[in-house]
């Protein structure tokens, strides 16, 4: 007997829907891929042209999460960047963030889907970083210490983030503002990240803590009980060498401004170690050249230095990498090149030129290390002359570019504005070395640089406190 018509219609109707089903799905599924496939923002893409970089290679999965602030990022070839991935550089969208990155990403990188880097100040990312989904990394929080304000009220707080070339970070890690990973390290998922964590070793737990790490003798250990507990940077000692001539050694009488960054460090809890073969001022007040003196207007802070009279970088270059496998420095602090011009004749080129071997040879004698380049100062003779202060400024503008050149996660090289706040003519006792209020600008920039790159200390408060003169005494000749 055959079937009613009504129910052959419904099952005509229901293989119809069924067939209809079918083919939109596939049309959806298709057109999905389409969407992505189109969507993703690469180096070749309107989207990825607002990049401050993007390298050849790269791709960024669509739909992307909430993305803005692209000419202060930079994604190195390579990187592959999952769906739904926010990157922000700037608290909202149209500031304007100055010259230098905010967001730096290396090489052969991959972030997995669902993941925030939320940059406000300096967020480095090495190569070949793989990260997986749902990771949050930040260089800001919010502040809560006055009671009466609400917490999303109150200013926030930044402190740069570095993780080092190499690093697996697992799923729903949280990477906390401040925090410093060296190479290869490995993030266990759900981790919460603060401080600084030494190469080749994996961390896990809330806070995190070093679980196993890598040594060449024993090898892959586990720390004692004791050590997992303690958290990482509170008791490291941070060995800083600072590299000069004249300006950075100062002479019979003056604070220096070692003492001054020195003191600001201490006055925010860095425990700090100043490291390198002198420790003496320069005795001008007798005619003999290049001898000691140590009559410091303060002389009880930690005085080791790297700095001479007379000094340039052409002659350096060639002495810094014993000194530096010697004195181990974690940190340079650089302030050099004024003699370069004035007494030695080199020209921007050249002086380029002497500035990367001095890196590249600092960088052998200690691998890893730091190195904040201080801008060369404006003198009397740069004042009376255009023409060397063209010099100068040319100078100072490839210094900049070097570091930007070879700057690393691993080797950092950044640049410490020394001259933006010093006027020869007010803050010299004699056109080109500093005086107290010299001291404190010198300070005050290489404070801030430490403080905003590295996390180390805190910025340079501004305005600037009064400090006395240096006595005329102190540098009245006694011959």
């Amino acid at each position: 007997m055959a079937p009613p018509i009504t129910e052959s219609i419904s099952l005509l109707t229901q293989g119809a829907r069924r067939r209809s089903r079918a083919v939109g799905g596939v049309v959806v599924r298709r057109a999905w891929a389409w969407a992505k496939d189109v969507g993703a923002i690469t180096s070749a893409s309107p989207a990825g042209r607002r990049f401050g970089h993007l390298g050849a290679g790269v791709r960024i999965g669509f739909p992307p999460g909430c993305l803005y602030g692209e000419p202060w990022m930079s994604v190195g070839a390579g990187t592959l960047v999952g769906s739904q991935v926010t990157m922000t550089a700037g608290l909202l969208p149209g500031m304007d963030l100055g010259p230098g990155l905010v967001l730096r990403i290396g090489r052969g990188c991959v972030i997995g889907r669902g993941t925030h880097i939320v940059a406000h100040e300096s967020v480095t990312v090495g190569d070949q970083v793989f990260i997986a989904p749902h990771v949050y990394i930040t260089d800001q929080n919010h502040t809560y210490t006055d009671p009466r304000l609400p917490i999303g009220s109150q200013p926030p707080s930044n402190r740069p983030v570095s993780i080092g070339d190499g690093c697996w970070i697992g799923t729903g890690a949280v990477i906390l503002p401040g925090a410093r990973l060296g190479r290869n390290v490995a993030v266990a998922a759900g981790a919460v990240v603060r401080g600084a964590f030494p190469d080749h070793c994996l961390i896990g737990g809330v806070p995190a803590r070093v679980l196993r790490r890598y040594a060449p003798g024993p090898g892959w250990h586990s720390p004692p009980a004791h050590q997992e507990e303690a958290v990482p940077s509170s008791s490291h000692v941070i060995p800083i060498m600072i590299v000069g001539d004249s300006i950075s050694h100062g002479s019979s009488g003056d604070w220096t401004w070692r003492y001054r960054l020195w003191t600001h460090l201490r006055d925010h809890a860095v425990d700090l170690d100043l490291v390198g073969p002198k420790d003496t001022l320069d005795n001008i007040r007798t005619a003999e050249v290049g001898d000691d003196d140590d009559t410091y207007a303060d002389p009880e802070f930690d005085r080791d230095h790297d700095a001479q009279w007379g000094r340039p970088y052409v002659t350096e270059k060639d002495e810094i990498e014993a000194k530096a496998r010697e004195h181990d420095p974690e940190y340079l602090l650089v302030l050099l090149g004024i003699n370069d011009l004035f007494w030695y004749g080199v020209e921007p080129p050249q002086f380029e030129t002497n500035l990367r071997e001095f890196i590249a040879n600092a960088r052998r004698g200690r691998p890893g290390v730091a190195i904040a380049l201080g801008t060369v100062l404006q003198c009397q003779k740069a004042v009376d002359e255009p023409e060397f202060a063209l010099r100068i400024d040319a100078t100072n503008a490839r210094l900049r570019a070097v570091a930007t050149d070879l700057d690393t996660p691993a080797e950092p090289v950044v640049v410490a504005e020394t001259a933006a706040e010093f006027v020869a003519p007010e803050h010299t006792w004699d056109g080109t070395h500093p005086n107290p209020d010299g001291e404190i600008r010198i300070a005050a920039a290489f404070a801030d640089t430490l403080a905003h790159r590295f996390g180390i200390g805190a910025g340079y408060p501004r305005p600037y406190p009064e400090v006395p003169p240096v006595a005329a005494t102190a540098k009245a000749n006694v011959d």
